[in-house]
């Protein structure tokens, strides 16, 4: 009798508490969203209502559990040290330490600045990422400027074409007078060397139209840009042409950053002057091969600093001559 009687005790207490079987306790999970069920937390030990700090694991901030805080916004509302990866000087540069998976476009877009804007503030700076690497990130696109001996803030600002209200915007510790080796930040611009580079080429230069052919069969936008180079559009893995006979005096087929050109090939010709062909896919001839006239030499990529739609189009350069394909 005193066994059956032990027997309805468990059963009772079974029923009134579904969660407590013998000794061992178990906790119902509640799912939370993403990632599977967690336990609940406890109501003693739940986190404020205050905005918090997250790491831009995700690519989706609508997957986060919370509001997401910029670094520099976390230091203005007295946070110390948001992120362990990251640090802001009073200037609003951001020092940065590459984690692990961190890729070039992924820093990029954390900080909303152009991946051109990464590469311009580090000097040297490849593709291929390490761990505990250090990048200086500005808090704009745009580019850091050394100021001269001599540099006005008026010269600086109409060459790069910058009005002094957006300049002071991101300079906000500027004084009103440029001191040599201060470095300030210039919104939205980059480096002259570029606009030098083109002067450089355009300049008193031979027109050699009938010397050259089109280098593709894509589309020519036709518009002259850096270094006296035209832009040919067309489909990645389309054919690629010698604009005239000449020898392979450069060809790069790594899928290196190389200055923004990517895989390119330079060839020079008999008369002197030189032509590049860059962001290929695939070059289809070595250094110091010597091509004929229409020989291919190349697949149209978008390797480098490309944009648009997809990326894929021919740049085309000339040295020592008058671009015979620039139309506009």
């Amino acid at each position: 009798m005193t066994s059956q009687w032990s027997l309805i005790f468990v059963i009772v207490l079974a029923t009134a508490n579904p969660l407590i079987v013998g000794s061992r306790d178990y906790i119902k999970a509640e799912p939370r969203g993403f990632g599977g069920p967690v336990a609940p937390i406890p109501e003693e030990s739940a986190p404020p209502s205050s905005p918090l700090i997250y790491s831009f694991d995700s690519d989706d901030s609508s997957l986060l559990p919370g509001p997401i805080i910029s670094p520099a916004e976390a230091l203005a509302v007295g946070v110390a040290a948001p992120l362990s990866n990251v640090s802001i000087s009073r200037n609003g540069l951001i020092t940065y330490k590459v984690l692990a998976g961190d890729t070039l476009s992924g820093i990029a877009a954390k900080f909303s600045v152009s991946i051109d804007t990464l590469f311009w503030a580090n000097s040297g700076l490849k593709n291929i990422l390490t761990l505990g690497q250090e990048l200086i990130i500005l808090p704009v696109s745009g580019i850091l400027y050394s100021i001269r001996d001599g540099d006005t803030i008026e010269g600086v600002l109409n060459a790069y074409s910058i009005s002094r209200e957006l300049f002071e915007r991101y300079n906000p510790d500027f004084q009103k007078g440029f001191a040599a080796n201060q470095t300030v930040i210039l919104p939205y611009a980059k480096p002259l060397r570029e606009l030098v580079q083109l002067s450089r080429y355009v300049q008193g230069a031979p027109d050699l139209q009938t010397y050259f052919t089109l280098p593709a069969r894509g589309w020519n936008w036709g518009i002259l840009h850096d270094f006296n180079a035209v832009d040919i559009a067309d489909a990645c893995g389309k054919p690629i042409y010698a604009s005239a006979e000449g020898l392979v005096i450069e060809e790069s087929g790594s899928n290196r950053w190389n200055d923004g050109y990517g895989n390119y090939v330079l060839i020079e010709h008999p008369n002197g002057t030189k032509t590049r062909y860059a962001h290929t896919l695939r070059n289809v001839v070595t250094w110091r091969d010597y091509v004929a006239q229409g020989d291919q030499i190349a697949l149209i990529g978008n390797t480098g600093n490309t944009h648009g739609p997809t990326g894929c189009h021919l740049h085309f350069e000339v040295y020592g001559a008058k671009n015979p394909f620039a139309i506009r």
